[in-house]
Parts: C-alpha cells; structure tokens; sequence
C-alpha cells in the first residue's frame, strides 16, 4: 500500500481509513459545517453591485428569507441527526438566553413589532447557522480542516474576483461614497464589511499554522492580510495586531487572566480616545494630538447625536432595528446644524451606542454580559487544559478584535452581517471548551 503526506510531515494511508457508518456521518457533519461556513461569508448575493443603502434596503427580502430559511432548515437537522445531544445544551446557556431574551424585549417595544420580528428571525437563523459551525465537526482536527479548506476556498473566490469581476470586487466612484473608489472589497458589499471579516481570517491563517498545516496557514494568513491592507481601513489595520498581541502576551507568559485583563483595559483605553470624546474635552485634546482625524470620519457626530435621543428611551430602548433608517429620523428636517444628514444614515458607527439607542440600558447590560463578560470567564476555564490552547486563542482575538472595532462600527445582531456571526462562531466556542473543562 502506497503512504502518502499531509502537509504536517504526517503519513497517512493512501487508502484512508475505512468510510464506517460513524466516520461517514462525521464527514457530512464536517461537510456541512463547510458549506455554512462559505455561505455565510458569501452571502447569498456575492459581488452585489448595489451600494451599501441599496444592501441595507434589501436585507429583509424574499432571497434572504427564503434562502436563509431554507439553510437555517437544513443546518437544523444536521444538527439534531449528527451532534451528540449534550453539546446542543449549549443553546440553552445563560449567555444564549439572556441575547434570546434581549431580542424578545426589543420586538415588544418597536413601533412595527412585526418588522422587527421578521428581522430578529433572521437574525436568529444567521445565528444558528454560525454556532453550528462549531457544533458540527466531531474533533478539533475535523474543524481545523475543515477551516482550512473554507479559507482557502473563500480566498480564492475572492481574489478570483478581482481578476474576473473587478468593476464588482473593487468600490467605484459611488455617487454616495466616491472617497473609497479603487479600494477592495471582495465579494462583500464595502470595504468595511470585507476588512474586518478579512482580518479574523488572518487569525484563522495564525490558528491554522499552529495546527500544523505550515503551508495552507502562511496561504491564509498572508493573502487575507494582503487584502486587509488593500481595503484602505487604518483603524483595521492599527486593530488587528493589537489584538494578536493582546492575546498572545498572556500565551507567552502562560497566563490567560493576564490576556482578559489586557483586553479589558485596550477596550477603556479606546472607550475613552472615541466615545470619551463626547463629554471630556480633555479626552477629545488627547485623541486629536493622536490621531489626524479625531472626528474619525465623521462618526463623532453621528455618535453624539445617538446618545442624544438615548435619553429618551434610557431603560429599553426604541426596539429592534428601530432608530436610523427609520421614521424616527428620515422624518426629521434638514439638520443644518449638524454635520451629517441623519436621514440617510444606516447605523451609527458604534454598537455601542446603537445599543443603547436601540436596546436601553437594560439591553445593553444584557448584551455586554453575554458577548464580552462570559466569553472572558470561559476563555480563563478553557485554557486550563493546554490541548484547548490554540483554539481558544484563536476565539478571544476575534472577540478582543471586534470589542475594540465596535466603537467605529455596528454589527450586533445585524441579521446575517458576516462580522456579527464570526462573533457568534467565537462566543459558542469558547463557551463549548469551557463546558468541557468543567465536566
């Protein structure tokens, strides 16, 4: 019998071992987190060629529901004929609850209940789709391979793009926004869709190396950092090694509290040089003798024109999805006092502050706990047992990383948007390393 090699050094049957009933299911089970993986991040419009409020118009429509309704179906079965049942418990966790809860309290005060609940199921099947990733395959060798071959296959479509769709995978002189033309963004809908997504996959490259797979690692690792400086982000770009190193600090010196407590003070550290700025002037004289644009694009008045009407629903909020975009302000005059037109704004470049506005204090709390607070405490139980060091690793960079750019962009519970639900695959995982490790 001939040996082949995998690109560990490994040897392996050419054969491969037997196809029994057990390894045919973890194959489906792998193969389908696959697929979820790739149709997640390519949605089911790649290379769109409307611009971003045209997307954002459209996200609730016929394609979407049905599509992802469909997919949601199927990632469901999947999960309740080839998951073992103990680790479906993990939707019932408190974390889980308390975001199943937080959705529930935004529908009942939206002014459309009914629109919003058709966004929140949505969002939920976006959700669903996402945790089973990490639910799906059997092992961690089975989700690293897995990984890899989602990786290489995204990049390759995406950088396929380029040479095939250039007028689609590369922003134009959009009539709304002609400063980003000549900038990639691949098959998402902007630049600031595919450089945040992008810089978790070159996160995924770093996990994927440590693995053992040298050469699909280094191929991952360096075409999606390629593509996340093409994107033309500097905030991305200044976050993501920051966060690597935030985490990686506390793995050199074996010491996971020291990478929570890192974490924890980057996030007021960057709390402070954004929102910060509002009330302290202080704090807006420090971040303007750092940065050559303290208004950072713009966004300061968006942000303090949010928390403004923050106070008028201080406890829950203005429901779901129920702020920018909606009567609440296209209905507004002319702001010629401010520096934007709120009318046809789509978010308020902050979830933190869409958060407030949106889901109150009390949704706010909640959320903070669940995303945040918890992924913490399990990453400190997970690297415990150091076989869970690499994967968990991996999850508390993607949650350091996107804490750090929730102050300049919104993506929490937005539906399908592939930034959220790379957050969802870090919250679910390393809440299931944590469960093991208490068992």
């Amino acid at each position: 019998m001939s040996t082949t090699y995998d690109d560990t050094g490994k040897s392996r049957s050419a054969a491969g071992p037997a196809l029994t009933p057990a390894r045919m299911k973890n194959l489906a089970a792998t193969g389908l987190a696959y697929v979820a993986f790739c149709l997640l991040m390519l949605s089911l419009r790649p290379f769109s060629p409307t611009s971003i409020l045209d997307v954002e118009a459209n996200e609730g429509d016929r394609l979407n529901q049905i599509g992802f309704l469909a997919a949601g179906s199927i990632v469901f079965i999947g999960l309740i004929t080839l998951v073992d049942r103990k680790k479906l418990a993990a939707y019932v966790q408190p974390a889980w609850i308390g975001i199943y809860l937080v959705l529930a309290l935004s529908i009942v005060v939206a002014p459309d209940p009914s629109a919003a609940m058709r966004s929140v199921i949505l969002t939920l099947i976006g959700m669903l789709i996402a945790s089973a990733i990490i639910l799906l395959p059997p092992d961690e060798e089975s989700f690293a391979r897995m990984l890899a071959a989602a990786m290489l296959t995204l990049l390759f479509i995406n950088y396929a793009g380029f040479a095939l769709l250039p007028s689609l995978a590369i922003h134009g002189a959009d009539a709304f926004e002609p400063q980003h033309a000549g900038l990639w963004r691949g098959s998402f809908t902007h630049k600031n869709i595919a450089g945040p997504v992008m810089s978790v996959f070159v996160m995924f490259g770093i996990y994927i190396y440590r693995r053992g797979m040298r050469l699909s690692g280094i191929a991952v690792g360096l075409l999606a950092f390629i593509f996340v400086l093409k994107t033309g982000s500097k905030t991305t770009n200044g976050l993501l090694p920051m966060a690597i190193m935030v985490v990686l600090a506390g793995r050199i010196f074996g010491l996971s509290k020291l990478t929570v407590i890192l974490s924890a003070l980057a996030v007021i550290l960057a709390a402070m040089l954004t929102i910060g700025t509002i009330y302290s002037d202080a704090l807006a004289s420090l971040t303007a003798s750092i940065l050559d644009d303290p208004s950072f694009t713009g966004r300061f008045t968006l942000w303090k024109y949010g928390l403004e009407n923050f106070s008028q629903n201080f406890w829950l909020g203005t429901g779901y999805d129920s702020f920018w975009g909606k009567p609440v302000v296209t209905g507004i005059e002319e702001p010629y006092e401010w520096a934007w037109d709120f009318r046809g704004i789509v978010h308020g470049h902050s979830n933190y502050v869409d958060m407030l506005v949106t889901l109150g204090v009390v949704g706010f709390a909640i959320m903070v706990w669940a995303i945040y607070i918890m992924p913490a405490v399990n990453y400190v139980k997970a690297c415990r047992n150091p076989a869970n060091a690499a994967r968990a690793d991996l999850f508390m960079m993607v949650i350091v990383f996107l804490a750090l750019l929730s102050f300049l962009e919104t993506f929490f519970l937005r539906r399908v948007d592939p930034i959220w639900l790379l957050m969802v695959m870090a919250i679910m995982q390393l809440q299931v390393l944590a469960r093991q490790e208490e068992r």
